[in-house]
């Protein structure tokens, strides 16, 4: 074989090509290893620096996590939400089972579709994040995972460093090692910001759209998955146009990556974005003035950072279904421009749970609570504790006997010189026992009776009962002539309903921290005043609710009652409080803004038994409905009673006699039939107690009703009335019609 030899020209020509191309290649070989080398360098820099910072970093179970502030949610005694408290922050954690996966997928869709593949860290999402950042000449994607996110927010904070970055990322990593996917996914929706002030997806959901998360459609979904990376710019109450295409561009990658169908995610697309301008309103509806109520005791006892960002759950007293009917027990008895305000407060006094507290008609325009801030006078329906002191001594009211007729009782030391005490309508029953006297609510025997027991024994007797507000003895206390509320005489009746035992009144039944502690209410009941006295007091006020002040109640609630009506100086506030042995309930009625007369309302005359009856009777019959309510207990063994003897009840009433005072003054004259002189006291009051009203000329619905003898008691009433004249002649007053005019 013969070789073949180039020309001396072409071989040399390419031996000068080889020798001009082995430097270039010797060179690319050193460039590559080169690089190689410091590439090797740098990770092993980066490897070294991570295992640096791995050694110093807490770890997951040690590292401390911040402490978000979390919205506190009030719910009814059924379970049901009323109110939610929150400070700048709006933030309500719940159950990952409770966010829907629609809510979950659209998350996973745009933040980070590698979610499921990745251990916390996304190597390949940070190459393609940097690849598109060097096309895009600036950054445009981010690397992070949801993982790292809530790592971001939970523990490392914002700041921009490298080395915050690496201590995110390896705390990213240990964390997928110690929960669910689900749960870090569930984490992360609670506390990511929404905008609007709204952290969570729950708070979020409820801004703008007014709706539990469990609740969201797919197209809500997809927009609340589009506000985290830029809240205020996508804000759909803002900018509408912005946010619709945001949240269409998450439908079309939910449809890419399988989590909807193409139809679902075009149907969604053609959706209105449905958003609210307003947050739902927090003024609570009916429950307003009960959640201040609740929320000043939770400040009181938590304080006002717990209470706004604590995250609490208050499981409280209310029942709504009451709530909602004592508010339309007031409306649909005033309801006219111009009308008195009312408030109505119902206890169990079994336990002391307050079930309704209505303290105004609108919490927008009127933030002052008229059932508890308010204190106004409780006219006759404070009666029933001077009625309470003298049954405790062992006084028979059917047996202790006084006269109606008109006092004129001197005060030293007051700016008035004498307190001057009738009945509303300037008649007076003659000689009665005090079961009359109840029924008829007069003025006069309850007078001679405080002087007789004497008035701390009255104030100490309502306090015990369950009256809070300050009391002064002096001899109008028996007349309702110092301020109380309708929380306190609810509460003061209550005492009566449980048979002698008083219950502090409760608004809380249980308070569950996020932790899951639970703080539950203590039910204490003290016995303040012994059975047989309730249950004599509440039989006697039993019979007010069928014969006395309050006997239109039939007409408005035909289940077991009793109370007492109170109407104070001139007409300036009406009351009724009445209970059973499941209720007790106090109404009010009464100007708002000051003390002045309600002389006459839609035509009627104005006091406890013309409207707070009617209102009590309508709440009651409507609160109880389908429960059943039983008589008041009976003790096994009755206490012995004799009549109570009194200067004023000696031998039946002292014989009258003439007043040595004088005057020129007419009005100020000395009644002939009486006058009693009080004794000064060391520190004398500076203002003279008015006497009480306690009679109204019209009732809604009279009735001709007679008066049901008390048990036991009133048997022996009724033996003496019918062997002696004179008390035959009293029964003759107590059998009269209904129709003729009401004494209150």
């Amino acid at each position: 074989m013969t070789t073949r030899r180039e020309p001396p020209a072409r071989a040399s020509r390419a031996r000068q090509r080889r020798s001009r191309n082995r430097p270039r290649v010797r060179w690319v070989w050193v460039t590559a290893v080169l690089a190689l080398l410091l590439i090797v360098v740098v990770l092993a820099g980066v490897a070294g620096t991570i295992v640096a910072l791995a050694k110093d970093l807490p770890r997951l179970e040690s590292a401390e996590r911040k402490r978000f502030a979390q919205n506190t949610v009030i719910y009814d005694r059924n379970g049901r939400q009323i109110a939610v408290l929150y400070g700048a922050a709006s933030r309500q954690v719940v159950a990952g089972n409770r966010i829907p996966k629609v809510m979950k997928d659209a998350t996973v869709a745009i933040e980070d579709r590698r979610f499921y593949e990745h251990h916390g860290v996304d190597f390949w999402g940070i190459a393609r994040a940097a690849v598109e950042d060097i096309k895009a000449g600036g950054v445009v994607q981010g690397g992070s995972t949801l993982t790292a996110q809530f790592v971001k927010q939970a523990y490392v904070g914002s700041e921009q460093t490298l080395q915050r970055k690496l201590r995110e990322a390896v705390l990213a990593w240990q964390l997928e090692d110690k929960w669910s996917k689900d749960k870090i996914l569930s984490e992360y929706l609670n506390t990511v910001y929404y905008g609007q002030g709204s952290y969570g997806v729950q708070a979020a959901s409820m801004r703008y759209f007014h709706e539990p998360v469990w609740k969201l459609t797919l197209p809500q979904a997809a927009l609340l998955a589009a506000l985290p990376r830029f809240p205020s710019r996508y804000d759909p109450t803002v900018t509408p146009k912005l946010a619709r295409q945001q949240r269409n561009l998450v439908l079309d990658l939910m449809a890419e990556q399988g989590y909807a169908t193409a139809a679902q995610a075009a149907r969604a697309k053609k959706t209105p974005l449905g958003v609210f301008r307003e947050s739902p309103k927090q003024d609570r509806d009916a429950a307003a003035y009960f959640v201040d109520y609740v929320r000043q005791q939770l400040i009181n006892r938590y304080g006002a950072g717990m209470v706004y960002e604590g995250g609490l759950k208050v499981y409280t007293s209310i029942d709504m279904d009451m709530q909602l009917a004592a508010m339309a027990a007031i409306k649909t008895t005033l309801n006219q421009p111009g009308d008195p305000a009312a408030a109505i407060v119902a206890i169990d006094p079994q336990t002391g749970y307050i079930r309704t507290m209505v303290g105004g008609s609108d919490w927008k325009k009127q933030k002052f609570n008229l059932a508890w801030q308010a204190r106004r006078q409780g006219g006759s329906a404070a009666k029933t504790f001077a009625l309470v002191a003298a049954v405790e001594k062992k006084a028979d009211p059917a047996k202790t006997f006084y006269v109606s007729r008109p006092l004129h009782i001197p005060t030293p030391g007051a700016p008035e010189p004498f307190w001057n005490v009738t009945t509303y309508d300037h008649t007076f029953g003659g000689k009665m026992n005090l079961v009359q006297a109840t029924l008829a609510s007069d003025n006069t025997v309850y007078a001679q009776l405080c002087l007789d027991l004497g008035p701390k024994t009255v104030v100490k007797t309502m306090q015990k009962m369950g009256i809070t507000s300050p009391l002064e003895p002096v001899p109008s206390i028996v007349l309702g002539s110092q301020g109380v509320n309708a929380l306190e005489m609810a509460d003061g009746y209550a005492t009566l309903a449980s048979g002698g035992v008083h219950h502090k009144p409760l608004a809380i039944e249980k308070v569950v921290f996020p932790s899951g502690r639970v703080e539950k209410a203590k039910i204490t009941g003290k016995r303040v005043i012994s059975q047989g006295t309730a249950y004599v007091v509440s039989k006697i006020l039993e019979q007010n609710c069928q014969a006395g002040t309050a006997s239109t109640m039939p007409s408005y609630y035909s289940g077991v009652a009793a109370g007492k009506t109170g109407t104070s100086d001139d007409h300036a506030d009406a009351w009724f409080c009445g209970y059973n042995p499941r209720l007790s309930t106090a109404v009010w009625m009464g100007y708002k803004e000051a003390e002045r007369p309600m002389l006459s309302v839609h035509g009627t005359a104005v006091a406890g038994g013309t409207f707070c009856v009617p209102m009590w009777g309508k709440f009651m019959s409507h609160a109880l409905q389908g429960v059943a309510v039983p008589e008041f207990a009976k003790p096994d063994v009755m206490p012995v009673w004799q009549p109570f003897k009194g200067k004023f009840s000696r031998k039946g009433s002292p014989k009258p006699k003439p007043s040595k005072t004088t005057t020129k003054d007419p009005s100020a004259a000395p009644d002939p039939d009486v006058t009693y002189t009080a004794k000064p006291t060391p520190t004398p009051t500076k203002t003279t107690p008015k006497p009480t009203p306690t009679k109204t000329t019209a009732t809604p619905t009279p009735m001709a009703t007679t008066p049901k003898p008390m048990p036991g008691l009133l048997d022996e009433l009724e033996e003496r009335m019918a062997t002696r004249d004179v008390l035959s002649r009293v029964l003759a007053w107590l059998v009269r019609p209904a129709t003729a005019v009401v004494r209150l």
